[in-house]
């Protein structure tokens, strides 16, 4: 692990066209997709552009059922469904619907519940998304914490229950990671070689980079208006997800009030400015960002430091400026531009 200095922050941003020798680019769309802007971008030179568009179609028309399964915003989806029966009886649910719950459940567990997407009857009294969010009385949060607990998802073969009744599951801080997963899926069925789905920064590498012998990935300060690069991350195929209080958040009585909330206390987390994840799949990615962020910089750190399957780059705040711990197996992957001083919002 090592400890930086005062400068970094992080929102993913892919350079694939710059620095291009061979003058090859790669065919690509985009859509407003999952609240935010899906790039999908692939290089491929055994098939003709055509059939190329139509696995890019292809994958974003599966992303898209994908989301809408997965959406707390879609009366029709089986989260809807899901937290609509809590307390009272069992919901079919579809394959897909199954491998999420399980893999978020397991992050759960090895998290110690850093992670719970039960967070979401919490998440719902603070109302981020509405036109003028606040913070919940306190009473309120103490009346929820209780049906916090991914214990009490009780999933079966093609079923689910939630035990508690005002349960609520909220897939906002894995559905992403899922639906790019898929999204890369279908791409590579389609004989797709090599490419990437961005989602707003949130990204998965596939393949062989084909003009470098790594894939770059553009570190940008999470307090800058104007997107400055701090960095470059240096990776082969790999997922890449980035949870910051950045995303989403307001203002209350001076005092910035974001989305991640700690399953533990009903609040937002607090600790960490951003948490960058490097993991093979994108939905292991994106959850464990998550839960990194909730542990904060030292806990979360050690998290990452014991497991095979993750790499990671923590920025915090320290007596007025920005810190960062980098894991073990990214230090010699990441390279910081020359110091500059930090943007912190006094």
């Amino acid at each position: 692990m090592r400890r930086g200095g005062t400068i970094v922050g992080i929102i993913i941003l892919c350079l694939l066209s710059c620095q291009n020798p061979s003058g090859k680019q790669p065919v690509e769309q985009t859509r407003f997709l999952m609240d935010t802007v899906v790039r999908v971008a692939v290089y491929e030179e055994t098939l003709s552009k055509e059939e190329i568009e139509m696995a890019i179609d292809r994958a974003f028309q599966i992303m898209e059922e994908v989301e809408a399964r997965t959406s707390v915003y879609v009366d029709s989806s089986e989260v809807i469904r899901i937290n609509k029966a809590s307390g009272r009886c069992r919901v079919p649910i579809l394959p897909e619907m199954f491998s999420l719950l399980k893999q978020s459940m397991e992050v759960s567990e090895a998290t110690g519940g850093a992670f719970d997407i039960t967070v979401g009857a919490i998440k719902s009294a603070w109302q981020f998304e509405a036109n003028h969010p606040h913070v919940p009385e306190a009473s309120e949060i103490e009346s929820l914490l209780p049906k916090v607990n991914f214990r009490n998802i009780l999933l079966g073969k093609d079923n689910v229950l939630l035990a508690e009744r005002g349960m609520r599951i909220d897939m906002g801080g894995v559905a992403k990671g899922f639906v790019i997963d898929r999204g890369v899926g279908v791409l590579r069925e389609a004989g797709i070689r090599a490419g990437l789905v961005d989602a707003g920064g949130d990204l998965r590498i596939f393949g062989q980079h084909p003009y470098r012998d790594r894939w770059k990935i553009g570190i940008r300060h999470p307090r800058s208006h104007e997107g400055e690069l701090m960095g470059v991350l240096e990776t082969e195929a790999s997922s890449i997800a980035t949870s910051g209080d950045y995303e989403r958040y307001f203002i209350q009585d001076g005092k910035r009030y974001h989305h991640i909330l700690n399953p533990k206390t009903g609040y937002p987390a607090d600790g960490c400015i951003s948490v960058t994840i490097v993991a093979e799949s994108a939905v292991l990615a994106d959850a464990y960002a998550t839960a990194v962020f909730v542990l904060g910089p030292d806990d979360g750190m050690a998290l990452i430091e014991r497991r095979d399957d993750l790499e990671g780059l923590i920025v915090f705040e320290k007596e007025n400026v920005l810190d960062y711990l980098v894991s073990t197996g990214l230090q010699d992957r990441v390279q910081f531009t020359e110091k500059v001083e930090s943007l912190v919002e006094r």
